[in-house]
This record gives C-alpha cells, structure tokens and sequence, in this order.
C-alpha cells in the first residue's frame, strides 16, 4: 500500500514539475509552456545553411523554426513550405538637406530652388514634391502657399513684390519607405519690382560720307541679367547738330544704314529701344549723338578696270573657267601664222599681248567664262561704259566662226552681284566661217538695261568686222554690278577657228 502511493505521488509530482518551464526565473507566465528571461541575453535557435534548410524540409513539422545563415532571416515551416517571418533589414525614409535659392528677387525673374537628396539604402530621387510659399517678413510671417508653384523652378509674379520667399521639399522615393520630413529654405527677398533694361554709350560709327554705311553701336544692361531680346532700331535726319527738323528715315530700321545723296549736309541720329526676352521687357528709347553734316561723295573717273593681259592672267581680276579647251588656249604674244586668216595679224588690240580661246576636237561646248568682282559703282562718276576687243581668226583660208548659235562673245551685266544677270548684254557672233583682225571698224553696241546680239558678216579677213563690243550708259546708282564675258564655239575636228581677246575695260567718265 505504501509503494503504490509513492508511486502516485511522484507522477503527480512529475507532472506538476513539467507542466511550465521556467528559465532564469522562479515564476513563468502562467500561459508560456516555456518562459525564458534575461535583461542581457536572447534566445539562440539553430542557425542552417540553405542547403540545410532545404534538406529539413522533408521532416519539418509545422511550426518548426530555424535561423537561414545565408539569407539572415527566421524561417518557419507552414506544412507546406518555409516562409520568412519578417528579419529584414530596416528600410530608412530619403532626407533632403542643403536647400538653396538661386535667382534675383525681382518680379518677373527665375528662381531655382536646390537641395541634396540622401536615402540609405540610395532610392531613387523620383517621388519628392515641392511647394512655394510666400510671406510678409523674412521671419514668415502670414505665410501662404503659392498656388501652382509645384517645381523647382518659379517665376516671380506681381503679387510677390514687396514679399519673401521660401522653397520646401518633401523627399519622396518610388523604392524603399517613402516620403520623408519636409525640409524648407531659409526665406529670401524682399522681392522688389523688375527694372525694364537700358541702353547705354549709343552712338553711330562710319564715315560720315555719301555712299558709306553708319552702324549703330550701344550697350545693352538689365539689373536682373534678363537677355535680349528683339530690341528696335531707327535712324533719322536733321538740319543740324541740334535736331532742327529731325524727321525719321523711312525703312531706316536696322543697326545699319548707308547713305543717301539725301543725306548730304544733313545730320543723321540712330536710336535703339532696349528689348528683354523675360521680367520687363520693353525699355526707353535712347539716342545717339547726331554724326554729320554727311559731306558729298567725291566720285572717282577713270579706268575701274582695263584687263590687257599684259601680265598674263596672273593678275586676277577676273576668275576665269575653261571648258574643253585645247593646248592653244591661254594668252598669246605674237602675230597670227602666214598660213592663218588674217595672216602676220597681231593677236593684241593693244600691247603685245591678247587671250586666245579654242576648244578641243569636234567639242560642241567649248568655253571661257570670265567673271569680275562685284563693284561698287556708286563711288564713280555715272554713266560708265564698258568695252572690250574681239578678234577671229582660221588657220588656213576659209576657216573661221560659225553663226552667233554656235560660235559667239557675250558680254552680260549683273545688278544683284551675281544673281542674274539681266541688267544688258551684248553679243557678237560669227558667220559661214568668218575671220576679222582686231584692226577691223566694226562694233556691236548696247545701252544699259537692253540686250543686242549681231552676227557678223561672211567671208575672211573682214575690214568691217566686229571688233569692237560696248555697253554704254552704266549707271553709279548700282551697288553690286558685276560682268560676265563668254567666249563660246563649236570646234571642228581640225581645231581651225579661234576667238582673241584683249583690253576689256569699264571706265568711268
């Protein structure tokens, strides 16, 4: 009887004994089957391998949990799979520091807020927003929120004169915990009202001569460094150096104007009206000193050009082309052959020296084109006229140039420096093999502004040929004049024919 109650009593004991274990303490929590304390210690469960983990899951019981090394999180094991139960690392909101304004505090001008974006874990800066406020004292008082104003960049607007300013961020992500604390700059202003830009030290250069080209020169300011814009120009004329009678020049609306016979005695003024692209855009009208009295041209007479090819082509008045053109072709020094019509015929009108054009065998294109620079006529006196010498010439008896179609000089004058030229021509053509020598009395005219064409008469060594082609009545109101002299003829098989050329001339009178 005695061992049976022990034996009772010790599994009663037991079982009393079991039921809770307590760990470093005398009292476990009445609803913890194990409860473990320390102030200065923690619970080590079994630290695995992933290969490991991996390997227990075919023997895991749910609600095992176990420590994976290599992914540094707790796992438990639900029945079916492991899942993690929440040791991750701790993700940070971004932080914005160093807010800054840059700009001038007037109305109408940029300001561009800046700030330095720090995240932990580096997020992206792609989330943060930003607002505009506005208040009555550098301190923040009656501060609002600027409608609208949502970027990093504001412009100054009217009812910001006379206030400050201030930016503030929120920095915000699209990766990690997000938004972070707002941050704001330090106010900045007063803003004060935008000054309209000014132009200073206006004046005119050039010569103050007929003919000649006055510039207007200024200085373009803005306080608040807005850019220019479209500023306007004008130009007037006056009786004298104080305004008397001052009119605008009509069409006078660019920083340069050239001068008229108008202008002669007058006195001439360039004004500028300062424009901005941004702020105030429109400032006031300054002017320059007025420049004068514009004296008279004093036109020059003359030879403008006189081309002899006495230097060869080495002196490059005109730009010369060639096409097809044979050996012969270049400047010549000496008389015609015996055999040639004319015969022992100075190949120079003047000199000893002309330019012999021949193209190659059988060419149907053959040709030298002479072009001059673009002259200024307005510097010499008027009616100019030009001239040139024109000779044919066949190597043997009955060989010469063919109609005007094939075989033909034509002199072209040009008004736009090159463009068209159809301000005059002249030209001059061959006939059924005709030959001159430069001594011939013949000439081909035309006045300015028309156009004549002749071809010569038949048969060699002509007395009355062509020699002579001229255009007359060139005016000095033309500013771009230019010419172009083509020498042109079909070649036959023999290279028999020939054009000469020499003391091409526009002279002033």
């Amino acid at each position: 009887m005695t061992k049976k109650l022990f034996t009772i009593a010790l599994i009663t004991s037991y079982t009393s004994i079991f039921s809770q274990v307590g760990i470093n303490t005398q009292n476990p929590d009445p609803s913890a089957v194990l409860d473990v304390s320390s102030d200065t210690k923690g619970i080590l469960v079994p630290r695995l391998s992933s290969a490991a983990v991996s390997d227990l899951s075919t023997t895991a019981s749910e609600g095992l949990i176990v420590y994976n090394k290599e992914q540094k999180a707790f796992l438990g094991w639900d029945g079916v799979k492991w899942q993690n139960l929440g040791y991750e690392e701790i993700n940070t909101v971004p932080a914005a520091t160093n807010l800054s304004i840059t700009g001038t505090y007037s109305t109408g001008s940029l300001l561009t807020a800046n700030y330095t974006f720090s995240d932990a874990q580096s997020n992206p800066d792609d989330a943060s927003t930003f607002v505009w406020k506005r208040a009555d004292t550098a301190t923040g008082a009656n501060t609002v929120i600027i409608p609208s104003a949502a970027s990093q960049n504001y412009t100054l607007v009217a009812a910001d004169q006379n206030k400050y300013i201030q930016f503030c961020v929120t920095p915000g992500s699209s990766a990690g915990a997000s938004p972070g604390n707002i941050k704001c700059s330090a106010w900045g202003g007063p803003v004060s009202l935008n000054q309209p830009p000014t132009a200073s030290n206006v004046n005119i250069s050039g010569t103050a001569t007929q003919g000649q080209t006055l510039t207007g020169v200024y200085t373009y300011n803005d306080s608040e460094g807005n850019a220019q814009g479209t500023s306007t120009f004008r130009w007037t004329r006056s009786d004298d150096a104080s305004g008397t009678n001052e009119t605008p020049i009509a069409g006078a609306n660019t920083k340069n104007y050239s001068l008229t016979a108008t202008d002669v005695n007058k006195y001439i003024k360039f004004y500028v009206t300062p424009i901005a692209t941004t702020g105030t855009t429109n400032g006031s009208e300054t002017g320059s000193p007025y420049k004068g009295p514009i004296a008279v041209l004093t036109l020059i007479s003359g030879d403008v050009f006189n081309e002899g090819f006495e230097s060869g082509t080495a002196n490059g008045y005109f730009a010369l082309t060639t096409t097809s053109a044979n050996t012969n072709t270049g400047v010549v020094n000496s008389n015609s052959a015996s055999g040639w019509s004319p015969a022992n015929s100075p190949r120079a009108a003047s000199g000893t020296r002309g330019y012999q054009f021949g193209g190659t065998a059988s060419a149907s294109g053959a040709s030298a084109v002479f072009i001059s620079p673009v002259i200024n006529a307005t510097q010499y006196t008027n009616n100019m006229t030009f001239s040139m010498k024109v000779a044919a010439f066949g190597t043997a008896s009955g060989a010469g140039l063919d109609s005007g179609t094939n075989d033909f000089v034509l002199v072209e004058v040009s008004s736009d420096g090159g463009s068209t030229y159809s301000a005059a021509s002249v030209q001059v053509g061959g006939n059924s093999n005709a030959n001159w020598a430069f001594s011939a009395t013949g000439s081909t005219s035309a006045a300015y502004g028309s156009d004549f064409s002749q071809n010569s008469g038949s048969g060699n060594n002509l007395a009355n040929g062509p020699s002579t082609l001229t255009i007359t009545g060139i005016p000095n109101t033309v500013s771009q004049l230019r010419f172009r002299i083509t020498v042109k003829h079909n070649q036959t098989a023999a290279q028999d024919e020939y054009w000469v050329v020499d003391d091409i001339k526009l002279v002033a009178p």
